[in-house]
């Protein structure tokens, strides 16, 4: 059973790590939460300030967890045409590499993945998505290694997309994957070698399973979690922003029959 609430606070305060982009118009963003099978996660609710039956799409941070930059990702999806939640599956948002190593390490997978699959079934019964609305979903680092599970234990998402997971499934796991899949790695990545790319690679192959695979020239790790306004390197932000485009086109298409998205 799932149940859950979408608060009203569209106007967040403005922080320092970035701009408010809850001051844009088109959109609206706020706290959220939603219970599955008695178990709550607490969430970051953003979508277009109108329209219904609009695809959806599930954020999964990577180890840092629910920080102010997954909450302008957040916006940045929902300024591109779709209903976007977060949930906070790591619980806290956590400050050191450390800390976020031992969440990581810490973190209890199987109970991670039900409360990720539940929230495709929160966006359904909200009435922007709906019961049929269709919903994908989208995974940074461990974030990609859980949208990998979810879409191999679950039938609850209709297209997938990956930025450099760092938490490798058993291959096996990969048997029940049934929907499009997007792919986004730099070639400079030491978290997720080259090496891990090219065995998943041939494990979705040996199944019959295809990926839609994007290298991103001289990028390393994360290169893509950033705030739309970070301070960074000309060639992370037009990296992160040509995923950011390929991502939107993507989901779009798999989802509602759209071919062009910007935001």
């Amino acid at each position: 059973m799932i149940r859950g609430t979408a608060g009203d606070t569209t106007n967040e305060t403005k922080r320092s790590t970035g701009a408010a982009m809850s001051d844009d118009p088109t959109i609206l963003s706020m706290h959220s939460g939603y219970d599955t099978n008695g178990v709550y996660t607490d969430g970051f609710l953003a979508r277009p300030a109108r329209g219904t039956g609009l695809p959806g799409v599930v954020l999964l941070s990577g180890m840092g967890g629910m920080t102010w930059v997954q909450r302008e990702i957040t916006r940045r999806y929902a300024r591109a045409g779709f209903v976007a939640l977060s949930p906070d599956y790591m619980g806290e948002a956590l400050d050191s590499h450390a800390e976020r190593l031992r969440a990581k390490n810490a973190l209890d997978v199987d109970t991670a993945v039900d409360r990720i699959v539940g929230a495709a079934a929160f966006l359904r019964s909200l009435p922007w998505v709906g019961p049929k609305g269709s919903v994908g979903i989208m995974g940074f680092c461990l974030g990609g290694g859980l949208v990998l599970l979810a879409l191999g234990r679950s039938d609850a998402f209709q297209s997938g997309v990956v930025y450099h997971h760092s938490l490798f499934p058993d291959d096996r796991e990969l048997d029940g994957i049934d929907c499009p899949l997007q792919y986004h790695v730099g070639t400079d990545d030491h978290s997720t070698p080259r090496i891990e790319i090219e065995a998943f690679l041939k494990a979705l192959e040996q199944r019959g399973k295809t990926c839609e695979l994007h290298w991103y020239e001289g990028m390393g790790h994360s290169f893509a979690q950033i705030a739309p306004d970070a301070d960074v390197p000309k060639a992370q932000k037009d990296a992160t922003d040509l995923s950011c485009e390929r991502s939107f086109e993507f989901l779009a298409r798999t989802l509602a029959g759209k071919t062009k998205v910007t935001a």
